[in-house]
């Protein structure tokens, strides 16, 4: 076997030994839960085109423009070239560990799905922190 053997060999066991590590904590540090959306704050970003052929770089709220509904609807791959952006989602939810209500948020960009699909009233999976039940990611 060649070095690029067992260097590409290495690489994928590596790989595998940090995926493992990332399923454990998740099992062991964090608990399942439902989630209720009740805001989402979603700036945009996307370029303007002007009659003179000049482009700018314009940041608003998404709720703002109509454009963003057109883009919710395009595909990912069409959305990706078409827009940009940040969407912070704010949750309430029980915490299984000690059934006490909860409040967070979670942060999407306009390359996650999330961004353009949620919007206030949706239920929604997450993973709350044993150790800071304020603390979430998706599940």
């Amino acid at each position: 076997m060649s070095y690029f053997s067992y260097g590409a060999i290495a690489a994928v066991g590596f790989v595998a030994v940090v995926g493992g590590f990332a399923v454990a904590d998740r099992g062991m540090n964090y608990k399942p839960a439902k989630a209720n959306i009740f805001l989402i704050d979603r700036e945009c970003r996307y370029d303007r085109v002007w009659t003179d052929g000049k482009r700018e770089t314009v940041t608003d709220s998404c709720s703002s423009t109509d454009k963003f509904k057109e883009l919710a609807a395009q595909s990912p791959a069409q959305r990706k070239k078409a827009v940009d952006g940040t969407a912070v989602v704010k949750v309430s939810y029980t915490a299984p560990q000690d059934g006490s209500y909860q409040t967070s948020q979670l942060k999407f960009t306009g390359r996650d799905e999330e961004f353009y699909k949620l919007k206030a009233g949706d239920e929604m999976k997450i993973l709350v922190s044993n150790k800071d039940h304020s603390k979430i990611i998706k599940g």
